[in-house]
C-alpha cells in the first residue's frame, strides 16, 4: 500500500481501523479495535504520522499478539528488527516490546538503561491495560481501564524504537540487561511497603531516648525518620547487628533482612561489607550518618543513591546495630529550604551559632544565604565542623573576585567533594576542565562529575565529585592550600600579563580602561593559544568594530609558522561566521586554509568572534603580510558583504596585485563575453588572465587611460594598446590569446562607463558600460547601435538600442545564463515593431542574481524591484542630460561618442508596475524627460485599462476575418486562447466581441474547455473575471460551462476526456496528460487562435525546440503543419516562430507577426512620451500646472487610442495591399530586398527571407510573399525610409513639417501649435509620420521603385508624393474607402486602393520627371489642385471612347458593389486622372482653358487608341528589374508624347480660333500618314501572341516621331 498523506492522528487511526476491518473477520477485529483504542490514545501524533499505515497495522498486530500470553509474575521482553518478509511489516529501527505487571519506574528505568548504552530513542509508547487471563496466562479479555473486576490484572505494555542494531549478540545482551533492570524495579517496588514499615519500627525505637543521648537529638532523629518517609524513594533496606565484645566487636548482616535492591546477599552494596570498622561505629556520636553508594542507580534516576544509616537500640537503650536505607531523595528536597529538613536544620543552627555573628547583621544574613544554597548532598554528608569551616571560608570571600577551593573527603573515603569559587568572567568550560584535571591528578581520582551554580553573585561555584573507578578509598594525602594556588594560577596569570601589556601599549589611562573593558572577555581557549601582547593587537582591532563596520581583518606572522604559511585573523561583531561561508572566499582568493580556530569575546553585552586562520598561498609568486594587507582586506570584505563576486577571478587580487574593483571590472567584461556567446568559458578566461599577469595589468591600465576622468589620455591608451599587442605575440595558447584580445576589443568598444563615478563618497556598487556592439568581434546579429551592459553581484542586465532615438520595454528575465540572447530576440522584433513610431527599436532586460527558493513572494518581488532600481540608475549614469536646452554629460564620465540624451524605457514582463519607480529615479537624477522617461506610470496611459495592445491586435483579427467574409461583430466564431482573463492582452482581447465562442484556453495553472459555449453568457462571465483584482480559470463559474467541458489543473497526473473534448481536439484516448491536451488544443479546428500569454507554442516542422529557445514550453509546443486555426492573432510576443508563421501562411492560415499585431502598446507609449515632452515644456514655462497637465493627459486618452488604432489599421491594410500584388511585383521586391542588404539595413537570413533563387522560383510559379514575410518588409521599409528622411532636409521643409501635427490629438494641435514646432523631437516625428504614411498608403517598395527608375533622391520623391497626395486629395478619398468596411467586400476595397495607389505613384513620378530641379510643394499645390478638382468632378463628361468605357465599367462595378456614386466616380477615374497633370501643364503652357486641353488630350487619345496602348504597357509581364525600368520608361514616353501631341493640336486651335473638336479633326487629317503608320503598329501589337519589349520600343519610337513631325508641321 502506498503512503497516503495523513494530516492528523485521528485520520491515521481511522485508516488503521479501516484496514483491520477490511483484513480480519468481525470476531477477530472487535478485540483488536478495543486494543487500538486503549493502546494509542497517548501516542505522540508526530511519532504516529511517521508510519506508513500498513506498517502501523503490522506493528499493532505484533503488539496485540505479544500480549496474548503472559504467565503470572513473568516479565516478557522482545528485542527484534521487524522485517517485511518475516514479520509482514518493517521499521528502520530496532523495536523493543515489554509486557509486565504495572508498577512505578518501568519507563524511566528502561530509558536509563538505553541511554547508558548510547542508544537513541526514536519513539516510545507506554499503555496500561486492565486484563483478565486464565491460569496459563492466556489473555481472555481487555477490560475498561482502571477496572476493579474480579481477576483483573493491570499490565504495562511498552513499545520502544531505538537505533537499529543487527548483531544477534548485541540484541540478546540488550534484552538481558532490560530484564535485569526490570527485576530491580520489581524488587524495589514490591518491597516498598516493607521498607516503609521499617521506618515505622525505627520511629518506635526512637520514641524513647537511649542512654547517653540528648533527648533533643533523639527527637530530631525521630523527626528526620518521619520526614524521610515523605521525601525519599526507597530502593533498598538492610540491617546489621553489632556482635562481639571489646576489640572483637563487628557489624554482621542480619540474615534475610534485606529488602528491595538489597534483598539478596549479592545485592549488598560493596560499600558496606564486613570491612567496616565496628569500633569506629560505636564511637561515632551521631545517631545517623549519610553517604553515597559507589554505583549509580538503575531504577528511577541515573544518580548515585544515598545511603542513610540509623543506629538501633534495644529496650534497655543499648546500641545493638544499624538500619540502612538505600534510595534517592525526591526532587522536592532540592527545591525546598534546607531549614525545613530535620537534622540538616540542626547543623545549620549549629554553624550559625558557632559563627558568633551578630544576628540579622549583614554577614549573618550572608552566611545564612550561603548555607541555603549549599549543595544539598553536602549538607547531609558534612559534619558540623566541616560545614562550619567551609561556610565561613565562603563568607570571607566577601564577593571579591577571588578564586577559592574548599575540599571535603567523604567520611568513608569513597569520594571527594570540591567546591571551587571563581569570578564569573573567568569561568569557562576550558577553565573548568583544567581545574578538573588539576584535582584529578592531585587526588588520584579518575572519575569526576560536576555541577556549576550561577546566581547574582560575581562568583560562579562549581562542585566536583571525584571518585576512583576501582572503588578503592580515595587518598588522605592532599594539600588544599597548594591545590587552591594551582587552580588560581590556571586562571589569573594571563590576565595580569594582559594588564601590563595594555598599559605598555596604550598608556596607563587608556590601558586600564581597555583592561576593565576586555579582561573578562577572553576565553580560556584564547588565553591558552595567544599571549597577552597578541590580545592587545586584537583589542585594538575590535575597538574599530561597530554596527556599521562589523568586520575587521588582520594579518600577522606567527613565530612558529612555516615559511610559506600566512596567518590571518577575522574579527566579527555578532554571531560566529560559518566556516563553510568563509572557505570559498579564501580559496577563490588563492588561499588554502590549513586550520581555523574561532574564539568568542563577550563584552558589554555584545559578542565578538575572532577567527584565526592558518593559510597557504596557492599561487606561484611569494606574498607577504604587507602585500596581503594592502589589497586582500578590501577584496575579502567586499566579497563578504556581497559587493564583489566570489569566483576564481579573485585570484587576480594577489596574483596581479589588483584592487578588488579592478578584478570586478575584468569579471564584468567576462560576464558580457558570456552573454555574447564568446566560445571560451569564464573559468578559462580567468586562467588566461592569471597566466599572463603583465597583460592583465595592462588591460586594467588601458581601461584607466581611456576612462579615468582625471588622467584619461588617448596617447597613453595607444601606448598601452601597443604594449598589449606586442605582449600577445608571446602568448602560446590560442584560447588565451583570443580571451585577452577580446578584452582589448571590448575596452576599445566601450564608449562610456560609470566605473569612476561615486555615490555618497563611495564608488558605485555596480558597473555600467556603454558599448558599440558593431565594433565588437563575434557579437551575434543583429548588432544594435548602442548597448549598455550593467554588472554587479546582485544583478546583470543589458539595454540594446537600434539608434539614438529608440524605445522598448525592460523585462525581468529569468534566464541567468543567456538573458542577452532573450533580449536580442526581443529587440529584433522591437526594431520592426517600432517602424510605426518615432524611436527605433530598443529592449532591455536584467536578471536578479541573489534570488533563492526560500524567499517569500514579497521578498522575491522586493529583490526584483531593488535590482530594477539599480538597473535604471546604471542606465542614467551613462546618459547625457538636457538642462535649459544644453547637453550636460554625466559626472566623471569620459565620453567616446556623440551627445546622447534620448533614453526612454517601458514596462515589460515582470516590470508592469515599475514605471513610477523608474520615473522617480529619473526625477532624482533631474533627467530632462521627467515622467516621460518611463511610460505607463500612474500619470500616464494605463495599457490594460485602455486595452490598447489587445485592441490593436484585434484590428488585425478583424482584418483577417473581414477578408474571409466574416464580421466579428455580428457573426459567431470559435476561439482557442493562450492566457487568462486577468491578463491585459488576453482579457481585453476576449472582450472585443460578444460573438466570441471561447471553446478552450490555458494558462500556467489551468486548462479551460467549454466545447459548446453560450456566447452571451460566456462573454458576461469573462467580463466578471476581468473585473476581479486577480483571477484565473479556476474562478470561472462551472455552471456556465457546456456539457463535457471543465477546468483542469495543469499539475494533474492526467485529464479524463469526454466525448465533447475528443470531438474538439481529435484525440481518441480516454485520458491524456495536461500537456498532451494543450498540444491537441493548439492543433484544434477553430476560427481563431488568440495568443495573449508568454511563451512560444508553435514552431516550424524543421525547427528544433532548442532553436526556439523556450525550454519551459518544449513539452507542449506543436509544429505549424498540425495547426488548423483559420486565423492567428498574436497579442503576445514570440508565440509563434517566424518560420512557423511562414508555414502557417503557406497552408492558408491568416496571420501577420507579433510585432505587427501588438504594436499598439509601444505606439501608445510613444504617443505618451511625445505628448509629455511637449507638455512638460509648457509646464516648465509656467503656462500650465502639473495637475492641469495630468488632467489633460487623461482627457485625451480616447484621442490617443484612436490614433494608435488607426496606425494599426493602416499597417495591416498595407500588408493586405502588398499581399495581393506581391506575386506580380516579385522582381521589384527582390530589388528592394537586395538594396536593403547592400545598405547593411537587412540581414535576410536573420529575418528568414527567401534568397534570390527562391524568389525566382516563386515568381515562375506565380507565388508571392506571405503575410509574415511582408510584415518584415513593411517594417524594414518604414524604418529605412524614416532613417533616410531624418538625414535629409525633409523635416525642415515648412510644407512637409505640417505632418508633425498629425502625430498629436486635435486638441493639442489647436492649443499648442506653436509649442509643437519647438518639440524636442519634431524632426524625428515628421520623418516618422511621413514614412508611415508613404508605406501604408503607397506600398513597401514605392520609394525604392521611384529612386531606381528616376534617379532622383529620396527627398525629391517624398516631396513629389506629398504633393501628389494633396493635389489629388488622396487622404479624404482613402478615408472614404476605409469607411466602407463591412459595407462592401474587402476585395472591392483593396481594388479601389490599388487604383488610388496607381494614380499617386504615377503622379509622383510625373512630378519627379517634370520638376527635376526643385519642387515647391505649396505653389505647385495651389496651381494644380483647383484644376484637378474640376477635372475630377467632370471626368465622366471629358472622357470619350475607350477611356470612357473603362471608367464607366469601373464605376458600374463599384456602385453595384455598394460604393457611393461620388466615391465610385473618383476612384473609377483614377487611371485617367493621372493624365490631368499633363493636361493642366499643357493648358498652362499654351494659355488655354483646362477644358480645351482635356478635350484635345482625351480626343487625341481616343483616335490614336492611346488608352489601349497604355493598358498594354501596364499588363506587360515583368521578370526582371530592367524590364520594370523599361515599362516605366515606356509610360513616361507615352505621357510625354501624348502631351506633345496635345500641345500640337491646341497650338493649331489657338491660331485658328476654331473649336477643339474641329481643330482635332484638321490635325488628324494633316498627320494622316503618321497616324496610319501608328495604327498599323498597333494592329501588329494586337495580333501578337506575346508581349515583346522590342515591339513596344518601336511603337513608342514611332509615337515620338509623330509628335516631332506634327510639331514641325505647326511651324511650317
Amino acid at each position: 500500500m502506498s503512503r497516503r498523506a495523513v494530516e492528523n492522528k485521528m485520520e491515521m487511526l481511522n485508516q488503521l481501523k479501516e484496514m483491520v476491518l477490511s483484513r480480519l473477520p468481525q470476531k477477530r477485529a472487535e478485540p483488536l479495535l478495543r486494543f487500538i483504542d486503549g493502546y494509542f490514545p497517548h501516542a505522540a501524533e508526530t511519532d504516529l504520522l511517521q508510519w506508513r499505515v500498513d506498517d502501523l497495522y503490522g506493528a499493532t498486530m505484533a503488539a496485540w499478539q505479544f500480549m496474548q500470553e503472559k504467565p503470572a509474575g513473568e516479565t516478557r521482553i522482545r528485542v527484534f528488527n521487524p522485517d517485511y518478509e518475516r514479520h509482514g511489516w518493517q521499521s528502520t529501527h530496532t523495536v523493543i516490546e515489554v509486557l509486565q505487571a504495572d508498577m512505578p519506574f518501568i519507563v524511566d528505568s528502561l530509558r536509563m538503561e538505553l541511554n547508558r548504552r548510547n542508544l537513541s530513542i526514536h519513539a516510545i509508547l507506554n499503555t496500561v491495560f486492565s486484563t483478565r487471563r486464565d491460569e496459563s496466562g492466556k489473555l481472555l479479555d481487555l477490560l475498561a481501564r482502571g477496572s476493579r473486576a474480579k481477576g483483573v490484572q493491570h499490565e504495562s505494555l511498552v513499545a520502544i524504537e531505538v537505533d537499529r542494531h543487527t548483531d544477534p549478540q548485541q540484541l540478546d545482551a540488550l534484552q538481558q540487561a532490560l530484564l535485569d533492570v526490570l527485576k530491580d524495579v520489581r524488587a524495589a517496588v514490591s518491597d516498598f511497603d516493607a521498607m516503609l514499615a521499617k521506618t515505622d519500627q525505627l520511629l518506635e525505637n526512637y520514641a524513647h531516648t537511649p542512654e547517653g543521648f540528648d533527648a533533643k537529638d533523639v527527637e530530631e532523629i525521630h523527626d528526620f525518620i518521619r520526614w524521610l518517609k515523605q521525601h525519599f524513594t526507597f530502593l533498598g533496606y538492610d540491617e546489621y547487628v553489632l556482635e562481639g565484645k571489646g576489640k572483637q566487636q563487628r557489624l554482621t548482616p542480619v540474615a534475610d533482612s534485606g529488602l528491595g535492591l538489597l534483598r539478596h546477599p549479592t545485592g549488598r552494596d560493596p560499600l558496606f561489607a564486613t570491612e567496616r570498622d565496628a569500633g569506629a561505629f560505636t564511637l561515632v556520636p551521631d545517631l545517623l550518618s549519610f553517604t553515597k553508594s559507589a554505583h549509580k542507580s538503575r531504577v528511577h534516576r541515573p544518580a548515585y543513591p544515598d545511603y542513610i544509616s540509623i543506629k538501633r537500640f534495644n529496650s534497655d537503650g543499648e546500641l545493638i546495630g544499624e538500619s540502612r536505607f538505600l534510595g534517592l531523595y525526591t526532587s522536592a528536597v532540592y527545591l525546598h529550604g534546607s531549614t525545613d529538613i530535620p537534622v540538616v536544620r540542626r547543623k545549620i543552627q549549629a554553624v550559625m551559632a558557632q559563627s558568633c555573628l551578630h544576628p540579622r547583621g549583614h554577614d549573618w544574613k550572608e552566611l545564612q544565604q550561603i548555607l541555603e544554597i549549599y549543595p544539598r548532598d553536602d549538607l547531609f554528608q558534612s559534619s558540623v565542623e566541616e560545614l562550619f569551616n567551609t561556610a565561613i571560608g565562603i563568607l570571607q570571600i566577601h564577593e571579591r573576585r577571588q578564586i577559592r577551593l574548599f575540599l571535603r573527603r567523604d567520611y568513608y573515603g569513597q569520594f571527594f567533594s570540591a567546591l571551587v569559587y571563581v569570578p564569573r568572567e573567568i569561568y569557562s568550560t576550558d577553565f573548568r576542565l583544567r581545574v578538573q584535571q588539576i584535582l584529578q591528578q592531585a587526588l588520584d581520582c579518575d572519575q569526576a562529575e560536576f555541577t556549576t551554580y550561577f546566581s547574582e553573585s560575581v562568583l560562579a561555584r562549581t562542585q566536583f565529585l571525584l571518585r576512583r573507578s576501582d572503588h578503592h578509598k580515595v587518598t588522605h594525602d592532599f594539600n588544599v592550600a597548594e591545590l587552591e594556588q594551582r587552580v588560581s594560577h590556571a586562571a589569573s596569570s594571563w590576565h595580569e600579563d594582559l594588564y601590563e601589556a595594555l598599559i605598555d601599549a596604550l598608556g596607563e589611562e587608556q590601558g586600564i580602561r581597555a583592561y576593565n573593558h576586555y579582561h573578562a572577555s577572553f576565553s580560556a581557549g584564547y588565553r591558552s593559544d595567544f599571549a597577552p601582547r597578541a590580545a592587545v593587537v586584537d583589542i585594538q582591532h575590535m575597538d574599530t568594530l561597530h554596527t556599521e563596520r562589523r568586520m575587521a581583518l588582520s594579518f600577522y606572522e606567527a613565530l612558529e609558522r612555516e615559511p610559506e604559511e600566512l596567518n590571518f585573523k577575522l574579527y566579527h561583531l555578532g554571531a560566529a561566521l560559518p566556516l563553510s561561508d568563509i572557505l570559498p572566499i579564501l580559496e577563490n582568493l588563492g588561499l588554502r586554509v590549513i586550520d581555523e580556530h574561532p574564539y568568542q569575546v563577550e563584552v558589554d553585552g555584545c559578542c565578538i568572534w575572532i577567527h584565526d586562520f592558518n593559510l597557504r598561498y596557492t599561487g606561484s609568486q611569494q606574498v607577504t603580510t604587507s602585500t596581503m594587507q594592502s589589497v586582500f582586506e578590501d577584496a575579502f570584505l567586499n566579497v563578504w558583504y556581497g559587493r564583489a563576486g566570489n569566483d576564481e577571478f579573485n585570484k587576480l587580487v594577489l596574483a596581479a596585485q589588483l584592487q578588488w574593483r579592478e578584478v570586478a571590472l575584468l569579471r564584468a567584461y567576462a560576464g558580457y563575453m558570456k552573454q555574447i556567446r564568446f566560445p571560451i568559458s569564464q573559468e578559462a578566461i580567468s586562467i588566461a588572465l592569471r597566466h599572463h599577469v603583465p597583460l592583465t595589468r595592462q588591460l586594467v591600465d588601458m581601461f584607466a587611460a581611456r576612462f579615468e576622468p582625471d588622467n584619461a589620455s588617448s596617447k597613453d591608451e595607444d601606448r598601452i594598446r601597443q604594449q598589449i599587442l606586442e605582449g600577445l605575440e608571446q602568448v602560446s595558447s590560442l584560447n588565451e590569446d583570443q580571451a585577452i584580445r577580446q578584452y582589448l576589443a571590448l575596452i576599445e568598444a566601450t564608449l562610456r562607463t560609470n566605473f569612476y563615478q561615486q555615490a555618497n563618497g563611495q564608488p558605485q556598487a555596480y558597473f555600467a558600460f556603454k558599448l558599440s556592439p558593431r565594433e565588437i568581434p563575434g557579437v551575434p546579429e543583429p548588432k544594435p547601435l548602442y548597448e549598455i551592459f550593467v554588472h554587479s553581484p546582485q544583478l546583470e542586465g543589458v539595454h540594446l538600442r537600434g539608434g539614438k532615438v529608440a524605445r522598448g520595454g525592460l523585462r525581468w528575465s529569468d534566464r541567468l545564463e543567456d538573458f542577452r540572447t532573450e533580449v536580442l530576440g526581443l529587440v529584433k522584433a522591437q526594431q520592426v515593431k517600432n517602424a510605426v513610431i518615432v524611436p527605433v527599436g530598443a529592449k532591455g532586460g536584467f536578471v536578479a542574481r541573489q534570488l533563492h527558493t526560500s524567499m517569500s513572494r514579497d521578498e522575491w518581488m522586493a529583490e526584483g524591484l531593488a535590482c530594477y532600481r539599480t538597473f535604471i540608475r546604471a542606465l542614467l549614469d551613462v546618459t547625457d542630460n538636457l538642462v535649459n536646452g544644453e547637453v550636460v554629460p554625466p559626472e566623471r564620465v569620459v565620453r567616446h561618442d556623440d551627445d546622447d540624451t534620448y533614453l526612454v524605457v517601458a514596462a515589460d514582463k515582470g516590470t508592469a508596475t515599475f514605471s513610477d519607480t523608474a520615473n522617480a529615479i529619473a526625477d532624482e537624477y533631474g533627467f530632462w524627460l521627467g515622467d516621460a522617461f518611463a511610460s505607463g506610470g500612474s500619470q500616464g496611459y494605463d495599457h490594460k485599462k485602455m486595452g490598447i495592445t489587445a485592441r490593436g491586435a484585434w484590428v488585425s483579427v478583424e482584418r483577417h476575418f473581414r477578408e474571409l467574409g466574416l464580421n466579428t461583430a455580428t457573426d459567431p466564431f470559435t476561439v482557442i486562447g493562450i492566457g487568462d482573463m486577468s491578463g491585459d492582452v488576453f482579457g481585453n482581447g476576449m472582450l472585443r466581441s460578444e460573438q466570441i465562442r471561447l471553446v478552450a484556453a490555458f494558462n500556467h495553472q489551468h486548462i479551460f474547455i467549454d466545447p459548446n459555449p453560450d456566447a452571451a453568457a460566456s462573454f458576461a462571465e469573462r467580463e466578471r473575471l476581468f473585473a476581479l483584482p486577480r483571477s484565473g480559470w479556476g474562478d470561472y463559474n462551472s455552471e456556465l460551462i457546456s456539457k463535457g467541458g471543465g477546468v483542469f489543473s495543469r499539475s494533474a497526473k492526467f485529464v479524463t476526456l469526454t466525448s465533447e473534448i475528443k470531438q474538439l481536439t481529435g484525440l481518441n484516448s480516454s485520458r491524456v496528460t495536461p500537456t498532451e491536451l494543450i498540444s491537441a488544443l493548439l492543433c484544434a479546428q477553430v476560427d481563431l487562435l488568440w495568443n495573449g500569454g508568454i511563451g512560444t507554442y508553435i514552431k516550424a516542422s524543421d525547427e528544433t525546440h532548442a532553436d526556439v529557445g523556450d525550454k519551459a514550453n518544449d513539452s507542449l509546443r506543436v509544429d505549424a503543419v498540425k495547426v488548423k486555426a483559420r486565423v492567428v492573432g498574436e497579442g503576445g510576443n514570440l508565440g509563434v516562430t517566424q518560420r512557423a508563421r511562414m508555414q502557417l501562411a503557406a497552408q492558408g492560415c491568416r496571420l501577420n507577426t507579433d510585432f505587427i499585431d501588438n504594436a499598439g502598446g509601444v505606439d501608445c507609449s510613444d504617443h505618451e512620451v511625445n505628448i509629455k515632452i511637449l507638455l512638460n515644456a509648457v509646464v516648465n514655462n509656467g503656462d500650465m500646472t502639473a495637475k492641469q497637465r495630468n488632467n489633460l493627459l487623461s482627457e485625451m486618452t480616447d484621442d490617443v487610442a484612436e490614433q494608435v488604432l488607426q496606425n494599426n489599421y493602416r499597417q495591416v491594410q498595407a500588408i493586405s495591399l502588398a499581399e495581393v500584388r506581391s506575386a506580380v511585383s516579385m522582381a521589384e521586391y527582390r530589388r528592394f530586398i537586395n538594396a536593403l542588404e547592400a545598405q547593411g539595413n537587412l540581414n535576410r537570413a536573420l529575418e528568414f527571407l527567401p534568397l534570390d533563387d527562391q524568389l525566382a522560383e516563386r515568381q515562375a510559379a506565380g507565388e508571392g510573399f506571405s503575410r509574415p514575410e511582408l510584415s518584415v518588409l513593411v517594417s524594414y521599409s518604414k524604418a529605412n525610409l524614416k532613417e533616410r528622411l531624418l538625414a535629409s532636409k525633409v523635416p525642415d521643409d515648412p510644407y512637409l513639417a505640417r505632418e508633425l501635427l498629425t502625430a498629436f490629438p486635435a486638441r493639442l494641435q489647436q492649443q499648442y501649435g506653436a509649442e509643437l514646432e519647438q518639440h524636442r523631437l519634431h524632426r524625428e516625428i515628421i520623418a516618422t509620420q511621413i514614412a508611415n504614411q508613404v508605406v501604408n498608403l503607397m506600398g513597401i517598395n514605392f520609394v525604392e521603385r521611384l529612386l531606381t527608375s528616376t534617379g532622383a533622391d529620396v527627398e525629391h520623391i517624398v516631396r513629389a508624393y506629398v504633393l501628389a497626395r494633396d493635389v489629388f486629395a488622396l487622404q479624404p478619398t482613402w478615408n472614404d474607402v476605409e469607411a466602407l468596411d463591412y459595407c462592401v467586400d474587402a476585395d472591392v476595397q483593396l481594388d479601389m486602393m490599388h487604383d488610388l495607389q496607381h494614380l499617386i505613384r504615377r503622379a509622383a513620378r510625373w512630378f519627379v520627371r517634370n520638376r527635376p530641379a526643385s519642387l515647391e510643394c505649396e505653389s505647385e499645390r495651389e496651381h494644380f489642385a483647383p484644376h484637378l478638382e474640376a477635372i475630377t468632378r467632370n471626368l465622366g463628361e471629358l472622357l470619350c471612347g475607350e477611356p470612357f468605357e473603362i471608367w464607366h465599367h469601373a464605376y458600374t462595378r463599384y456602385t453595384d458593389s455598394g460604393v457611393p456614386a461620388r466615391l465610385a466616380q473618383v476612384v473609377a477615374g483614377s487611371r485617367s486622372l493621372y493624365s490631368a497633370l499633363s493636361i493642366i501643364e499643357v493648358a498652362n503652357e499654351l494659355d488655354v482653358t483646362v477644358e480645351s486641353a482635356a478635350q484635345a488630350f482625351f480626343g487625341l487619345g481616343e483616335r490614336l487608341e492611346l488608352q489601349w496602348f497604355s493598358a498594354q504597357l501596364n499588363e506587360l509581364s515583368i521578370s526582371s528589374y530592367w524590364q520594370a525600368l523599361a515599362r516605366d520608361t515606356f509610360r513616361d514616353d507615352l505621357d510625354t508624347q501624348q502631351r506633345a501631341l496635345t500641345a500640337s493640336v491646341l497650338q493649331a486651335a489657338k491660331h485658328d480660333q476654331k473649336p477643339v473638336p474641329e481643330q482635332l479633326a484638321g490635325w488628324l487629317e494633316q498627320n494622316q500618314l503618321h497616324i496610319d503608320r501608328w495604327l498599323n503598329i498597333l494592329s501588329e501589337l494586337k495580333s501578337a501572341t506575346t508581349g515583346d519589349y522590342a515591339m513596344y520600343t518601336v511603337a513608342v519610337r514611332e509615337l515620338a516621331d509623330m509628335a516631332r513631325c506634327s510639331t514641325q508641321l505647326e511651324h511650317v
